[in-house]
């Protein structure tokens, strides 16, 4: 990794011309390079839209009612409701775009769902945006207008590089894009690694092998963080329990739950749950997947 990535950047751009600032603007860009269990919270403005990518690595992106696993070089496109957090699952880099105005939904909406759109491919297009603005700010303030004419190039890639998955062409193989379907709507009820290498038809070494290389972390770790996460969600009802949090997320039992709990986040259910605002609202849980943007 060059050592001007091994660093936070927080770059800031001037604001556009009126007139542009109404079609887009991009307010923000954000280079977040993460250790395995990192993670940060931010709050948005109503009108922002973020493009969260995970250039390296693999992250979780969550608030109150959802969340999502990003592998390496996807992009993660929603509008944040509140503060959210994102979370390292491995040595990661993140690096996160802030945009407002009308110019956005019209690019995106055919894509969008609950607020979201994820994108198989895109994170080198979200780099590439984000170095160029970072080396702008090197020699001075970084013109508002410029900073625009990037973030139309980077919503027009993203559109490019759905269409180019639509037609077959790159992002992630198949197998791992069938193995991380599976585990995300199912993983509850999945059995191990036995099981799902079962049903994909390949044996667990190849599995291994090919999701790892894919997504910089092995299929049962992404299990694992796969459960975590959603038992955080159930954790931060208000009628939740400890024991609920366990069964609904997969673990065999209460006591496992705490363990593997402590080892990814560095706390206890207990402690989690005194120091996490409680909600009135369920988490949504369409019959066995999580809510998920």
């Amino acid at each position: 990794m060059p050592a001007h990535l091994n660093e936070s950047r927080d770059i800031r751009p001037a604001a556009p011309d009126p007139l542009v600032r109404e079609l887009l603007a991009l307010s923000r860009a954000q280079v977040l390079p993460l250790a395995a269990g990192d993670s940060r919270a931010f709050s948005c403005a109503p009108d922002d839209f973020l493009l969260a990518a995970a250039v390296q690595g693999s992250l979780s992106v969550s608030d109150q009612e959802h969340y999502t696993l990003l592998s390496q070089g996807q992009v993660l496109a929603f509008h944040p409701e509140g503060a959210f957090t994102l979370q390292s699952v491995s040595d990661s880099l993140c690096m996160t775009v802030t945009l407002r105005g009308e110019m956005v939904l019209r690019l995106l909406q055919d894509q969008l769902e609950e607020g979201g759109a994820l994108f198989s491919t895109g994170a080198a297009s979200v780099r590439s945006a984000v170095m160029a603005l970072s080396v702008l700010e090197e020699s001075g303030a970084v013109s508002g207008d410029l900073a625009s004419s990037y973030a139309y190039s980077l919503l027009m890639e993203l559109r490019i590089s759905l269409r180019s998955r639509t037609s077959g062409q790159g992002g992630l193989s198949p197998l791992v894009e069938s193995a991380l379907a599976i585990i995300q709507e199912e993983f509850p009820y999945l059995e191990g690694l036995d099981e799902l290498s079962q049903r994909l038809e390949v044996s667990k070494a190849h599995l291994i092998r090919t999701f790892t290389k894919a997504t910089g972390i092995s299929p049962g770790k992404y299990i694992t963080r796969v459960r975590v996460e959603y038992a955080k969600l159930l954790l931060r009802e208000e009628d939740s329990s400890v024991t609920y949090a366990a069964e609904a997320s997969g673990f065999a039992n209460a006591n496992y739950f705490a363990k593997v709990f402590r080892r990814e986040t560095g706390m206890s259910p207990s402690e989690f749950l005194e120091s996490t605002p409680r909600t009135r609202e369920r988490v949504k849980h369409p019959e066995s997947a999580p809510s998920l943007w």
